[in-house]
């Protein structure tokens, strides 16, 4: 009895090695798990990779994106293990689809496998409270330059229920705690990136009709003073909820609601009308998102300098958690690797990326947030490859590139969201953003100077959060 047992169970193994792998059994899990939140319609990724003649078609593709590690695209080096959703395939998963495209991508038996569900209504966080449109399609010239548009809206709440307005309203004030903010581009091929602002002055609008009513352009800064950063989107970024009592932002119950929009430049005229969706607060709000901010504008890159480096350093100036990090750099970028020195001596690494790729950044959140007490120090570092090595460098041969507006031209920035430990204590970060930026600003030569008008950027920077 016990011979044909150990017979039968070997017999076994040997069929489950000699199975061919297929997509029914082994890939469409894979892919279902870690692919098709970005690779199905709607979404950002240029494919779908939903059923099997989609995903067959493109296996060895897919094999050799998954061996490489240039998908799924998750950026960070480490720490390791340390942040939310980190799209990252096991080696065996890696293998799996690897023999699955070298034994002819076979479909295997048995029923279809079921895909996971779309978004409601295609957006990732489901149906938003509030949905902000942009008022007109904005038609976005070929180029070759990019496009820094800025959208006023006026604000409207009377499609949002009065009990949800009633739970989101912060006591004793004229603001709603916003707990999401998800923002979605009506031009995925054009649209780069987004800030979402808050105007009380009216600033916006006056600004929008002096240059022809649909928008005006503005880099670097909104334009006008805004009262609020509502949120933002950059390449890859996923929305999320913050936890209970955290607001990502805060919403004033008039003014407008104003969209800032990087359009690249796809070499044909493009449209685009993109909106955002708010979800407010459903439970009282103890503590709201604020930042602190690493930066150069001092980025005048060589041509043919394989490793021009950016450094930036600040001190923390009270007591607050870090619970996110959002590096910032362009096509000529290589690594950028950030740590924080704690009083005490001790060093923890922050987030290192090693191969960086302008096409997919995110705000990276941690699983476990961490304090940084007062007086702890925040370094960053950034490294440039403007050589002809570099295959995403957009000049060949390679030209000096300094920093601006466009995909062509630089930056860096390293945005740290962190939560005041003490809620007296939170003026004490919009001094340091501020004390930051005219600091960079003066590090600049006459000449870099010359290029932007800076006066604009130190008057019309947020001081809040």
């Amino acid at each position: 009895m016990r011979t044909a047992v150990i017979f039968l169970a070997l017999m076994g193994a040997v069929g489950a090695a000699d199975r061919v792998t297929d997509w029914t059994h082994d890939v469409a899990p894979i892919l279902y798990r870690n692919c098709v939140e970005c690779h199905r319609p709607g979404q950002v990724a240029p494919f779908s990779l939903l059923d099997y003649t989609q995903a067959a078609k493109r296996a060895r593709d897919l094999s050799r994106a998954v061996r490489a590690h240039y998908m799924p695209p998750w950026l960070p080096d480490g720490p390791t293990d340390a942040f939310l959703g980190e799209r990252r395939l096991s080696q065996i998963d890696i293998d799996t689809i690897a023999r699955w495209a070298e034994d002819g991508a076979a479909e295997g038996d048995g029923p279809a496998p079921v895909p996971p569900p779309a978004p409601a209504d295609g957006w990732m966080l489901g149906p938003p409270d509030l949905v902000v449109r942009m008022r007109q399609p904005f038609a976005i010239p070929a180029g070759p330059a990019d496009t820094y548009e800025v959208f006023p809206v006026p604000l409207s709440l009377d499609g949002v229920p009065p009990d949800v307005l009633a739970r989101a309203r912060i006591p004793e004030s004229d603001v709603l705690g916003v707990a999401a903010v998800e923002i979605r581009p009506g031009n995925a091929r054009s649209f780069h990136h987004a800030d979402v602002w808050f105007d009380l002055t009216g600033g916006a609008r006056k600004r929008e009709a002096a240059e022809g009513g649909n928008g005006f352009a503005s880099f670097g800064t909104p334009g006008f003073p805004p009262a609020v950063h509502l949120g933002g989107r950059v390449p890859g970024q996923t929305p999320r909820f913050l936890p209970a009592g955290i607001a990502a932002s805060v919403l004033p119950l008039k003014g407008d609601v104003v969209f800032q929009i990087h359009y690249r430049a796809t070499g044909k005229p493009e449209t685009d009308q993109s909106e955002v969706g708010i979800h407010f607060m459903r439970e009282p709000v103890k503590r709201v998102m604020d930042s602190l901010l690493l930066r150069s504008f001092n980025l005048d890159i060589p041509a043919g300098d394989p490793a021009f480096v950016r450094e930036d350093e600040l001190e923390v100036p009270a007591d607050c958690i870090l619970m996110d990090v959002l590096p910032h750099m362009h096509l000529l970028a290589r690594e950028v690797h950030a740590k924080v020195t704690f009083p005490d001596g001790t060093v923890r690494s922050i987030i290192d990326i090693s191969r960086w790729d302008f096409k997919w950044q995110d705000r990276y959140a941690y699983r476990e947030p961490f304090e940084l007490p007062k007086g702890a120090k925040i370094s960053c570092r950034w490294v440039f490859d403007n050589s002809a090595a570099n295959r995403r460098n957009p000049f060949s041969p390679p030209r000096k590139v300094v920093f601006g507006p466009n995909a062509t031209d630089e930056m860096c920035a390293l945005d740290l969201g962190i939560i005041p430990m003490k809620l007296e204590e939170a003026p004490l970060f919009a001094a340091t953003r501020e004390r930051k930026l005219r600091q960079k600003v003066a590090e600049l030569t006459p000449e870099q100077r010359a290029r932007h008008d800076w006066d604009e950027v130190l008057e019309t920077t947020p001081k809040g959060p």
